[in-house]
């Protein structure tokens, strides 16, 4: 049985107009699998990603805002109640100067980051003491920083931190290169500190570190592919070391890969394709982090934009935007096979799936 003093919760983002749900947060019953709607939240123009403080109880979502007949992004940071099943909206600001894609956070809960997909730039903000988003401290645009060719626009997707904090990689599918940053917490600024350069057209969209901290995985979504890099701790760099498809070689048609996610137990790598509609799971060499398909399965869905391992490893919730669902697998705790559980639940046009453990 699961443990009742405490309970975990699926929050997810979407494509949403302002008078529609765009945040969901559902109950996720640690035994069946199965998804409770508890709450719903509109008043958020494309609500897309969201970013979970589950020691804090704050959760932080993206949003788009008008601005001189243009798009800007805001972060609305909400209170959780996780008793309840609610969300306290707490207050929102502007972000950075064009829409945004993501949104992290660091471990001590100090900075934001958003990406911004259409103005090729991260911005850093900060979080109050009450745990709001606050100011936006740096903003920093690719072009400035690398060389960008004439064919090329930057597209920065996404950016996670290192596993010791001290670096932050932004992927740019624009530029096919993953850009490195250090924060500089005296002047609270980014500050430029190297690039990694992959295949040209891979577009690296989303990046996923391997719990040993030795390698990283970076999904590219224009040539559906997932790269493997070491991660050099003492240069803060990422050296690649292979790259290989995420479809089967039989698939012949149009497909554009979206996230990536590793087993807590360092032995998967998992990543879906839009298009072939399919997670892929991969299994990893421990002695040298490379990947060997084991699955191609459906998601029971189109466009599968985002996914989640559920905490405990056992389940695997898949957000299909064009399937209007979201869909539970088994995941096989020793080869980390994935297996349709037959439950699928209906939301309109979910792009991010983000759970947490609170204790009550």
């Amino acid at each position: 049985m699961a443990n009742r003093s405490q309970r975990t919760l699926l929050f997810t983002g979407a494509y949403a107009e302002e008078d529609q749900s765009g945040v969901c947060i559902y109950e996720f019953n640690e035994d069946s699998g199965e998804l409770k709607l508890l709450d719903e939240v509109s008043g958020i123009k494309n609500p897309t990603f969201l970013n979970v403080d589950a020691d804090n109880r704050r959760l932080y979502a993206i949003g788009e805002m008008a601005e001189q007949g243009g798009k800007a992004g805001e972060v609305v940071s909400f209170e959780i109640d996780p008793a309840a099943g609610k969300l306290i909206e707490r207050n929102r600001v502007r972000s950075v100067s064009s829409s945004t894609c993501h949104i992290q956070r660091d471990e001590s809960s100090k900075y934001l980051i958003v990406s911004s997909y259409h103005g090729g730039l991260v911005g850093l903000l900060s979080i109050d003491e009450e745990g709001l988003a606050g100011e936006l401290l740096d903003e920093k645009k690719h072009s400035d920083l690398v060389p960008v060719r004439e064919a090329q626009q930057a597209r920065a997707h996404s950016a996670f931190y290192s596993p010791d904090g001290k670096y932050v990689f932004v992927q740019d599918l624009g530029l096919d290169k993953i850009l490195s940053y250090t924060i500089n917490p005296d002047t609270n600024e980014l500050s430029f500190h190297g690039e990694t350069q992959l295949e040209e057209g891979a577009g690296p969209r989303h990046l996923a570190f391997h719990p040993s901290g030795v390698y990283a995985y970076v999904i590219n979504e224009l040539n559906s592919s997932v790269t493997v890099l070491r991660y050099i701790q003492d240069e803060g760099r990422l050296a690649v070391l292979e790259t290989i498809s995420t479809l089967p070689v039989d698939f012949d048609g149009e497909s554009y890969c979206a996230e990536i996610a590793v087993s807590e137990d360092g032995k998967t790598v998992y990543g879906s394709n839009r298009g072939h509609d399919s997670i892929v799971v991969f299994s990893v060499h421990e002695d040298t982090g490379y990947l060997s398909p084991v699955q191609y399965i459906s998601t029971e869905g189109g466009h599968p934009r985002h996914f989640t391992l559920m905490p405990g490893g056992k389940f695997m919730v898949v957000a299909n935007r064009d399937g209007n669902n979201l869909v539970l697998f088994n995941v096989d705790p020793e080869d980390g096979k994935l297996a349709f559980t037959g439950y699928t639940v209906s939301q309109s046009k979910p792009v991010c799936v983000k759970p947490a453990v609170f204790q009550l």
